[in-house]
């Protein structure tokens, strides 16, 4: 199994170390789609000891453009229970579980409780704020990310600066809308998006400082546009 992950244990951040703590996490990735797909995909091949997928959709044939891991045969089916079957067979060493539920605050605390990060994959406000509050109620870090058309943006909420959901409300406008039924959606934005949360997931396992713990990562995959613009957190009553 040393082999399979050979190549990032070269870098100096992970080592052999770092991927005994890789292999201990425990990641739930919510949702699915575009940027959940990814996210998972990437989090199981390195070697993520537990990915659970909670999504509750099924797999339809407008998604298949950019949820990448979906067939035409698998219209109809639970995207939580297609994608973890994928992925347990691209890589054995990790478990995968399936969570074919809507993430509430009713059932999150049962959820979580095998997990010590959670990667907001979501396509509505509804599960956005969901998260938020119960992140910050369990002291659960939140990797955040979200895409609309040709633009996307990440950043890290309840990590050790503490920022949430609603220190991120005056940026809004870089998203005018709530989901990408109604602007539509750049696939390949998609994959850079759900890279860099991956990319941040394992950086907090391996307790490796962000910019983006108090900082947005902004990107306009039509204009080539990258801006990183610093949080401020919002005054509270």
């Amino acid at each position: 199994m040393k082999e399979r992950y050979s190549q990032q244990i070269l870098l100096p951040e992970i080592g052999t170390l770092g991927q005994e703590q890789i292999d201990k996490a425990g990641v739930l990735v919510v949702g699915a789609g575009g940027l959940g797909t990814v996210v998972a995909t990437y989090l199981a091949a390195m070697g993520i000891g537990k990915v659970g997928i909670a999504d509750f959709d099924e797999v339809n044939e407008t998604n298949l453009h950019r949820q990448f891991l979906y067939t035409p045969a698998e219209i109809g089916q639970k995207k939580a229970r297609v994608l973890t079957g994928k992925l347990a067979a691209q890589n054995n060493h990790v478990t995968v579980i399936a969570v074919e539920a809507c993430i509430t605050n009713d059932n999150f605390a049962d959820i979580i409780s095998d997990y010590t990060i959670v990667c907001d994959c979501s396509d509505n406000l509804a599960t956005r704020l969901v998260l938020d509050k119960q992140c910050g109620f369990h002291k659960v870090p939140l990797v955040h990310g979200a895409v609309s058309d040709w633009q996307g943006y990440v950043t890290l909420f309840h990590y050790k600066n503490q920022f949430q959901y609603r220190d991120l409300f005056d940026m809004e406008t870089l998203l005018k809308n709530d989901s990408c039924t109604i602007n539509g959606v750049s696939s390949p934005v998609c994959g850079m998006i759900g890279s860099i949360m991956a990319n941040e997931t394992v950086k907090i396992i391996l307790n490796l400082a962000s910019n983006l713990d108090g900082g947005l990562l902004y990107c306009n995959g039509l204009k080539n546009d990258f801006r990183f613009l610093k949080l401020k957190k919002q005054a509270t009553n």
